[in-house]
Formats: C-alpha cells, structure tokens, sequence
C-alpha cells in the first residue's frame, strides 16, 4: 500500500497535537504507512507515536526561504511514492516540499493562499480561511479538520486525543542508566522559565516539592536550556531534587517524565508530551487557557485561577499551594485504583 505523508508542526507541544490527525488518517487508510515532517526537536518523538513509521527532518528557520534544504528533502520524497501529504501547517514554505516533490494530492487549508500547491481543500475550506478570533477552532480540531476533509464529527463522537507511549523495556533500560529505584515514587516538575506570565511562583513549587520529599518521595527537575534557571532556585532550596533539564536528547525526557508516579507542570510543549504520554498529570494554568491550548487527554487534572478572576489576567500567583497539593493526591489515587472500580 502507498504510504502516507504528514506535513507536521514543528514545535513540541504543536507536534504532539498532530497526533490526533495521525489517528484519524490511520483509521481512515487502514494498512497504508504514515510518515511525517517535523522539526529536528520534535523529530525524536515520533519513534514514541502509534501509526508513525518514520520521520523527516526539516529545520524551520525564521526569515530564511530554506529553498535549497526544501529542495533536497523534496528529491528524497519523490523515491518514496507517496500518493497524498496532509499538511497540518498552513504556510507556504511547507505547501511548497510536497509541491516539489510531486506527489499528487496536497491537502490542506489555503490559508496563505496557496492555491494550485494546495490542490485538495477541506469542506468548509473558504469560512476557515475568514474566521477570526473565537470563531477559530483549536489546534488539534484544526488538524482533525484536515485529516477528515471538513468533514464534522458525529454526535457523540470524540476526537482522538495524542498518545505517546514509552516501552516496558527502554524505561528499565533508563532506570538501571540513573540508578533509580522504581519502588520509590517521583513527581516530575515543569516549571517553564520563571519569568514566563505561564509559570507559578517559584515559592511555590518549592514548597510542593518539600512537602512531597518529607513523604520520601524523589524529585525530579524536566525540561531544557529554558528551565535550567528555574532548576537551580528550586535545587538551591531543596538539594536532594534531582536536575534533569540538560537531558540531551528528547526522548530521555520521555522516560523522566513516564517513570515518575505523577508529573506537575505549566502550560507549554513538554505538557502536552506529558499529557500523551497518559500518566497522572497535574497542569497549573491561567485564566480561561485550558479549554483553548490544553492538553486534550482525559487524565490530565487542571488546576486555574478562580472562575472570577478577570481573563485579561494572564499569571498565576491566584492559585494556591493547597489546590496543587490536593490535585496532585487525586490524581495519583485515581491511577491506582483499578479500572472499573
């Protein structure tokens, strides 16, 4: 069977969206192969996804066309058959790779106008193209949109959420690396940069961790370069937590974040993986966000401001250490018990 191409988004947590659009494609074209298009960051995850085979690697570079490694990518594709590429990102620049490559039916919203590299356009392609504001739909909607030619879902039907899934024998195989006692249990902390209006008061997370390590619990610090900061202000009042954000390679922090018992994070990319990873997850996010860029998964537990609090107010100092705690002992309880029960 002709495989399937999936033009993807390239940051994290965009990426990770896609997933649900893979889903979709993959029960639609049951047996025919999926590849996908990312970001050299994203790219790793993909190894982790159900459906996907492979994964291309084309760097996005802000300003800069990239028409030669467009190119280059393009002669690659065109030795693979494929018969259709869904383009979840709507830029030109992406439309054009597909284009190059020949590859027959390029689906997509024309939403920079690309009609003629754009060949094959979702019902409802031309609303899509003049909504503004809250008439937009949210990202992993607008992929599933593609994915399902604007077709809209049945009543009662739910979207796929991203799943991600790291296996029995690479989370072993990470454990003996790093010495880590599965018996133990560990909460995953994602701050963000402290600085970013979608963190929580660096306090804060101090005083959740403390409180988790005098139960005997270890504390493991996730994420990158962007959260090696905050990691230092949190090991400077808490020594015994662990710093893993200059893991080198993405899907390390994979098996961080699937090895802990419970994992609390602020909203951003590395949640989203969290999220479909489809462990125990607490995310600390602000007023009104949640419904629009949050994660999708079922297990995910969201802690906001108070409904009252205004929407233009972007921080989250409103919530409150006892709120976390509370959330992150439910969500744990709720994985343990037995499903059904």
């Amino acid at each position: 069977m002709s495989p399937i191409l999936v033009f993807c988004l390239p940051a994290i947590g965009d990426f990770v969206r896609c997933h649900s659009a893979i889903q979709v494609i993959a029960e639609r074209f049951p047996g025919h192969p999926i590849d996908v298009i990312t970001s050299p960051l994203a790219a790793p995850l993909a190894r982790l996804m159900p459906h996907v085979r492979k994964a291309w690697v084309l760097e996005k570079r802000h300003l800069q066309a990239g028409f030669g490694k467009r190119m280059q990518l393009a002669r690659q594709l065109r030795e693979q058959n494929y018969r259709a590429c869904y383009l979840l990102s709507s830029s030109t620049k992406a439309a054009l790779v597909p284009w190059m490559a020949g590859i027959p039916e390029r689906i997509g919203y024309p939403r920079e106008l690309q009609f003629g590299i754009v060949n094959r356009l979702p019902a409802g392609w031309l609303k899509s193209l003049v909504a503004f504001g809250p008439r937009k739909t949210r990202l992993f909607e607008q992929v599933c949109a593609i994915a399902m030619l604007g077709e809209k879902p049945a009543d009662g039907m739910r979207l796929p959420p991203p799943r991600m899934a790291v296996s029995p024998e690479e989370l072993s195989a990470w454990r003996v690396r790093h010495g880590i006692d599965a018996a133990r249990p560990a909460l995953a902390l994602y701050t963000s940069d402290f600085a970013n209006f979608r963190s929580w008061p660096a306090e804060r997370f101090v005083s959740v961790a403390r409180d988790h390590a005098r139960r005997g619990w270890s504390i493991w610090i996730v994420g990158g370069p962007r959260e090696r900061e905050a990691a230092a202000q949190i090991r400077a009042a808490l020594p015994e937590a662990v710093d893993f954000t200059s893991t080198p390679d993405i899907t390390d922090a994979m098996c961080q974040i699937a090895a802990s018992t419970v994992f609390l994070g602020v909203d951003g990319g590395v949640a989203h993986a969290a999220a479909a990873l489809e462990g125990p997850c607490v995310l600390i996010f602000g007023s009104n966000r949640s419904y629009e860029t949050g994660p999708v998964n079922d297990q995910v537990r969201y802690v906001e401001p108070p409904i009252s609090t205004p929407s233009w107010i972007e921080h989250t100092r409103d919530i409150s250490e006892e709120r976390v705690l509370s959330a992150l002992a439910d969500a744990v309880a709720q994985a343990r018990r037995p499903q059904g029960a």
